[in-house]
């Protein structure tokens, strides 16, 4: 099978890690996979096998930037003899429609949120221009049913993460010192992109009430985006810069995870993070805001603390508990990498997308 993933951009983002993820395992299992994407630091991590075409923007949604995409998208499936589009933005999935005044093609889209880029993700409009729906999480599927499309288009296939990356690994001093973490400080791990959907600025306004409890912390930011000076004033202004640390962008997640003390992510939305799932992977304690899917992967108390979001002194309070009680913090980041072992393999995730991808090719009409 040929499949032509369409995606804006190649950041560090989870729908973008997704699309890696995925491209890579695919081409080892004999599949053609072709990527159209703007270009970035991903695709560097691409298998050699995975063709990766940069194009110069992905549709906006003026009528004259649709018509553009899909001409690309139209040239890569005559070029390599594409038999499915997958598309992974709203933009992305418009522009592929067009396409079929062309030719038919299955499309395919994978619901990653429930707004993409400020546009909505309405069911109504997936209903009539897409084959199959990929939801990440139930939270994502019953928002698509809620808003019109019908069950039959929608797959649940949760995120997966690759197990073996995360083995137990014998704690990174050197990746501490070079990060400038003494010995005795405690370190409290986000990864998320810098802008405000993940509530970084929730987190950082913890940090004077974890202080307050004499908890000597250093707080890590790994990811990037347009508000990162902004959070930087934010902890210049609350006094607290000493314990900030912006350390970028990274492919090599599970290296930073494994320094880490807690995980805490403050989103204000989430369908369901990867982030999450791989901190849970590493055995790390994990505090996140209940939103959207969160849940669904943290269970309160038994593999992580959940708390309601904008709540900063509920956050920094849940994030002392674990740092002070270690024994419970052990406890919950083992439960942790049992239910990624047992629920949230990537292998199963792989096997369940081609189960949708085989679904779609053989089993029904492309639909007009």
């Amino acid at each position: 099978m040929n499949i032509l993933f369409v995606i804006d951009r190649f950041i560090y983002g989870g729908s973008e890690r997704y699309v890696s993820m995925l491209s890579n395992a695919l081409v080892e299992k004999n599949h053609g996979v072709v990527i159209m994407s703007c270009g970035g630091p991903v695709v560097k991590e691409l298998n050699k096998k995975v063709i990766h075409k940069k194009v110069t923007s992905i549709a906006g949604t003026s009528k004259a930037d649709m018509t553009k995409t899909a001409n690309y998208i139209e040239k890569l499936c005559q070029e390599y003899e594409i038999d499915l589009v997958h598309c992974n933005s709203v933009t992305s999935f418009r522009a592929a429609k067009l396409v079929r005044k062309s030719f038919r093609i299955p499309i395919i889209y994978t619901a990653h949120a429930t707004e993409q880029s400020s546009i909505p993700v309405v069911g109504a409009e997936l209903d009539l221009k897409v084959d199959k729906v990929i939801a990440i999480s139930s939270f994502i599927k019953n928002h698509l049913r809620k808003t019109g499309l019908l069950s039959r288009k929608i797959n649940l296939v949760y995120h997966g993460v690759d197990i073996g990356k995360f083995k137990e690994k014998d704690f990174d001093t050197r990746l501490k010192f070079s990060l400038g973490i003494k010995d005795q400080e405690r370190v409290i791990m986000c990864v998320a992109r810098l802008v405000p959907e993940k509530g970084i600025s929730e987190l950082i306004k913890a940090i004077p009430i974890i202080l307050e409890k004499g908890n000597n912390i250093k707080v890590v930011f790994v990811g990037d985006g347009a508000h990162k000076k902004e959070y930087m004033k934010l902890a210049n202004d609350l006094g607290v810069k000493e314990k900030v640390i912006f350390a970028g962008a990274k492919g090599n997640v599970e290296d930073f995870l494994s320094i880490a003390d807690v995980f805490c992510l403050s989103s204000v939305r989430e369908a369901l993070s990867l982030a999450i799932l791989e901190a849970m992977a590493e055995g790390k304690p994990v505090v996140a805001t209940k939103v959207g899917g969160v849940s669904e992967a943290v269970i309160d108390e038994v593999t992580g603390l959940l708390v309601p979001p904008g709540n900063t002194r509920w956050m920094a309070s849940a994030i002392n508990r674990l740092l002070e009680d270690k024994q419970f913090a052990r406890k919950l980041g083992s439960n942790a990498k049992s239910r990624v072992k047992q629920d949230f393999r990537f292998d199963r995730m792989l096997d369940e997308t081609l189960d949708t991808f085989h679904e779609v090719m053989e089993g029904q009409e492309v639909f007009a």
